[in-house]
């Protein structure tokens, strides 16, 4: 096979399913780890687990449920700027690149906050700032507290990230430029993701500091999910690199297309190591402790690895990966999974009723906790987060993603006209 029968095979939109269970699986976990700790399940500081058995479960799933994320974004929107760069593909165009990433982020997240502000922050609103400043997706960097959008703060990290991609693509494709060698430019790509990755960890360790107390308003920022962005953008390398060398691929490669189940339990692995909270207190949600921020880091990084990688490879057949991930089930609520995240948080104090809309000051989840059971709250939280992915997804998401898509083929078919070079790779598919 050549290489470029290798990246058609590699563009199959067969790996969508599989990639939009991991999602689904990623939003619930998230969802409920969220929602153990609102119903008193998970330990909090002096609080102990309402549930120890359920709650050691559901806290080996924090950070780790997030990681995948992250992953996924770096790996699939930095794979065109990867081809650029190792298969002499078309540099992929800026303009469509950050339109659809926009249309992708921007609207679904637009609608959480107005709902949010409106409905359960009524009161607080002193001014047009107040709504423009999540809109603008800046509340996490003056650690503006808005009810409802309390895990947000992933959206603007993610949106970071989107602008600095284009940059990071340059400087990477300007080290590999100076060597012919495919292997040796892979190795020179790797260099920025390797500094983002170790500048991470030290900032996670600094943050962590006992002196910075519990929930430092520095937490929220962005930087904190750098390495699993830059990890997803190795992936994409080395993905790239298989394509062009099909009959040699990469190591890493190779192990993730012959032993998918082997990487998966390897990641199952890691959860369970996570559930003993290294460092940490089994059963509780504690943020603060050096020695437990940097071991889930890198734990993180590990599990997202794991389950990723498989998934990705489309050499990787496994019939047991495919019924957990690539079901009917799963790959709708992969579809929706942003929404998902995205809402679940508002059901709760809707659910709670607490907020404007019910005449008080919207309680912290502190005040909040174990005043509703668990199988009651992460009940509301399924059906109502579904229910609010599935209007905004359908509405609001798909209309606006299919214009701006329909836009950018647009610009990138005129400009494959007017300059006729190596044709486009970009994965509309994988990255819409």
């Amino acid at each position: 096979m050549n290489a470029d029968g290798a990246v058609a095979q590699a563009q199959q939109p067969k790996r969508v399913g599989r990639l939009d269970g991991v999602r689904a699986l990623c939003a619930l976990g998230v969802a409920a780890v969220h929602t153990s700790f609102a119903a008193g399940v998970m330990g909090a500081y002096t609080a102990k687990p309402g549930n120890e058995a359920l709650a050691t479960l559901l806290a080996g799933l924090r950070p780790l449920a997030l990681g995948p994320f992250f992953v996924l974004s770096g790996m699939l929107l930095y794979r065109p700027f990867a081809r650029w760069t190792l298969a002499g593909g078309r540099r992929p165009r800026l303009g469509p690149f950050l339109a659809k990433r926009l249309a992708r982020l921007w609207p679904a997240y637009v609608l959480l906050a107005l709902v949010c502000v409106f409905l359960l922050n009524h009161d607080a609103v002193d001014g047009p700032w107040y709504v423009l400043r999540p809109i603008l997706m800046l509340q996490v960097y003056d650690y503006t507290w808005i009810a409802g959008m309390d895990p947000a703060w992933t959206v603007p990290a993610e949106m970071q990230y989107y602008l600095a991609l284009p940059l990071l693509a340059v400087l990477m494709h300007w080290l590999a430029g100076r060597v012919d060698d495919p292997v040796k430019k892979a190795r020179r790509m790797m260099i920025p993701p390797a500094v983002i990755t170790v500048a991470s960890a030290v900032w996670t360790w600094w943050i962590h500091r006992p002196e910075m107390g519990v929930y430092p308003e520095e937490y929220w920022w962005p930087f904190a999910v750098g390495g699993a962005f830059a990890l997803g953008m190795v992936m994409a390398v080395v993905h790239v690199l298989a394509e062009t060398r099909p009959h040699d691929p990469p190591a890493l490669y190779r192990v993730a297309a012959r032993r998918p189940l082997l990487l998966c339990g390897a990641a199952l692995a890691i959860y369970a190591v996570n559930c003993t909270q290294p460092f940490g207190r089994p059963g509780y949600g504690d943020y603060e402790g050096v020695g437990l921020a940097v071991t889930q880091y890198f734990l993180l990084l590990a599990f997202s690895y794991l389950v990723v990688m498989p998934l990705s490879v489309p050499e990787a057949k496994s019939r047991v990966i495919d019924a957990v991930v690539a079901n009917p089930v799963a790959r709708y609520l992969g579809r929706i999974s942003y929404g998902i995240y995205l809402w679940h948080f508002a059901v709760m104090y809707f659910w709670f009723e607490t907020g404007s809309v019910f005449g008080t000051q919207p309680a912290l989840m502190q005040q909040l906790r174990g005043t509703i059971s668990f199988p009651e709250l992460m009940s509301a939280v399924l059906v109502g987060s579904i229910l609010a992915a599935t209007v905004s997804h359908y509405l609001l998401e798909r209309p606006i993603i299919n214009a701006v898509g329909r836009w950018a083929r647009r610009k990138e078919a005129a400009a494959a006209t007017a300059a006729p070079a190596a044709p486009s790779r970009e994965e509309h598919v994988l990255t819409r």
